[in-house]
């Protein structure tokens, strides 16, 4: 598994520098594939700590010898570093993608250029750098010296400013757009913002020195975990569903139902983890199956918003399902969207293309002469 993500990486990066279409240059990218250049290099440079660490652990269960076991002399604050060198950056290895499906969502849904094209494309690439140098503040309380602690401290807070560049200028996009919230992306778009706002917020406590030592392995951090993971990759993960489901299938998925689906994820999710913010605040552990009568009441909140949001799920998976083989027929640019992928019919063709397309100057022009470049004469394949 390990080498397939690492050869899935090095593929992107490839493909990225090797196969672009005519007049595709660094500085007109679309900021998903910025998004997905820098997972790839996360993916390269991570993945095989966490392979030669489970090799250690390998050798260690049958061969017997002491590398994490401290009772033949292993330490196992070593196991620790070395998962958390990676899984922290993996954690960007999901969230950059989303961030790329944001970028091209809401320039469509908002008919504006998108805010900052530099600074949300380098961004991506500052994460992707800086991801590897946090994974520390998982062992704050650990042992480690007040020097490191200081250290990655300091890191921690520092790789929320790309963050907050991407938030920044995907705010600046909708500022007087001409929004269209009624369709189903924008819906888990804006959901998105709003909640992984709240997720980069809620991870500055866990930076802190002294708020960590109490937050620590707390609820706290299962509910800022999952306002990323869920809240954050997984609601724009569905919005992409939504945007792209048009162009993959040749059919629209039933728009009512697609509104009552995220609304009830909505809901559901923010009554599931919001409360589990309070627990934690109050000191409920982690990973306890029981506890003490006065957690109750958030609990059983948390419990009730869990069926919602599972709820949520099995509608919007239900209707994309179903819509796929029975929904109506898509045009093949339904958005009027300046991006390639919507300059060939839906469903595309083998080869995506019946001839290579000539990529236009820039596809977030909405507004401007952005429409004229797409009209640029085509050559034919071979």
């Amino acid at each position: 598994m390990g080498f397939a993500s690492i050869m899935t990486g090095f593929n992107f990066i490839v493909t990225v520098h090797r196969m672009r279409a005519p007049g595709l240059g660094w500085r007109n990218l679309p900021l998903f594939v910025w998004a997905l250049y820098a997972t790839a290099i996360i993916q390269l440079l991570a993945t095989p700590v966490v392979g030669m660490n489970l090799v250690l652990l390998i050798f260690e269960r049958v061969l017997d010898i002491g590398i994490f076991n401290p009772a033949k002399g292993g330490d196992p604050i070593l196991f620790e570093q070395f998962f958390w060198f990676y899984s922290h950056p993996v954690v960007y290895i999901m969230i950059l993608p989303a961030f790329g499906v944001v970028s091209e969502i809401l320039p469509v849904f908002s008919r504006r250029p998108i805010f900052g094209y530099k600074a949300i494309a380098y961004s991506s690439l500052a994460i992707a750098l800086v991801s590897f140098l946090v994974w520390g503040h998982h062992l704050f309380v650990s042992g480690m010296s007040d020097w490191a602690r200081y250290i990655f401290s300091f890191l921690t807070f520092f790789v929320a400013v790309p963050t907050a560049i991407k938030i920044f200028n995907w705010l600046a996009t909708l500022w007087k757009g001409s929004l269209e919230i009624t369709a189903a992306p924008m819906y888990y778009t804006l959901g998105f913002l709003f909640m992984f706002t709240i997720a980069g917020l809620t991870g500055l406590h866990l930076a802190v020195l002294s708020t960590d030592v109490y937050l620590h392995d707390t609820y706290f951090v299962v509910a800022h975990f999952h306002y990323t993971m869920q809240g954050g990759t997984v609601f724009a993960l569905i919005a992409g569903l939504h945007y792209w489901f048009p162009k993959i299938t040749g059919r629209w998925y039933n728009k009512k139902v697609a509104f009552w689906g995220w609304l009830i994820l909505f809901v559901g999710f923010n009554a599931t983890f919001l409360p589990q913010f309070l627990l934690g605040l109050e000191g409920m552990p982690r990973r306890y199956f029981d506890y003490l009568p006065h957690f109750q009441t958030w609990h059983l909140v948390s419990t009730v918003g869990s069926w919602f949001n599972g709820l949520g799920y099995i509608i919007v998976l239900t209707n994309l399902l179903v819509s796929a083989f029975k929904g109506e027929k898509a045009e093949a640019n339904p958005y009027n969207a300046l991006s390639l992928e919507w300059q060939t019919s839906s469903p595309p063709p083998t080869t995506n293309f019946i001839t290579v397309p000539h990529f236009p100057e820039s596809i977030y022009d909405y507004g401007t002469e952005g429409k004229e470049e797409i009209k640029q004469p085509q050559k034919e394949v071979g």
